[in-house]
């Protein structure tokens, strides 16, 4: 019987459930917030692959599948505190999708009226398939991975719409080490804010 050791890598501490909640929204208002999900800029799979070469173990077998569920996105104001971007989650994401170019667009949702220099991604579970069949299911204990991505300083406004571009670094994102596969979460962040009616 095939078992296959799961080896978890967490880039970042897991997010404590003390972070600041939505209530500070009613009291400065809010901007509506539009988070969508897509891959590298650059192409990273052959012709013949669906994923990157990175992704092959020394005995040939490739991730053929892996999804994950995002459970939650926090962003950071120019305070410090981690604020919940209010948006209708636990959503599924086709990891190899966004390799392949297909993009997540997740509901609009909404952040206080303020100025963020950085996003935390909480990635409850991860599914994965292997060429040979073999299927992965792990969801790490203490709330899950979390993916801090640094951006530019983008304001939040009330009456105008910001889209948070999340692309996912493949290149890196799971690698075998001594028979383990480990997952390593990244992405990269831009913005863009747009009027009502644009």
């Amino acid at each position: 019987m095939l078992q296959t050791r799961v080896g978890l890598l967490v880039a970042c501490a897991v997010l404590a459930a003390g972070c600041s909640d939505s209530g500070s929204m009613s009291s400065s208002g809010s901007g509506r917030v539009r988070l969508v999900m897509g891959g590298p800029t650059a192409q990273l799979t052959s012709t013949t692959s669906v994923a990157p070469a990175t992704w092959s173990d020394d005995g040939g077998r490739q991730i053929v599948a892996a999804e994950i569920e995002l459970s939650s996105v926090l962003a950071r104001n120019l305070d410090g505190e981690l604020v919940d971007v209010s948006v209708d989650l636990p959503v599924m994401v086709d990891l190899v999708g966004l390799v392949q170019g297909r993009t997540v667009e997740l509901p609009v949702g909404s952040l206080p009226v303020g100025a963020y220099d950085q996003l935390v991604v909480v990635i409850r579970s991860l599914h994965v398939e292997l060429s040979d069949g073999t299927q992965i299911a792990v969801t790490p204990p203490g709330g899950g991975w979390t993916a801090i991505v640094p951006t530019e300083p983008f304001d939040v406004l009330e009456g105008q719409l910001t889209t948070v571009n999340l692309r996912f670094r493949a290149a890196r994102a799971f690698r075998w080490l001594n028979g383990e596969l480990e997952f390593n979460p990244e992405f990269d962040c831009d913005t863009d804010r747009h009027h009502d009616g644009d």
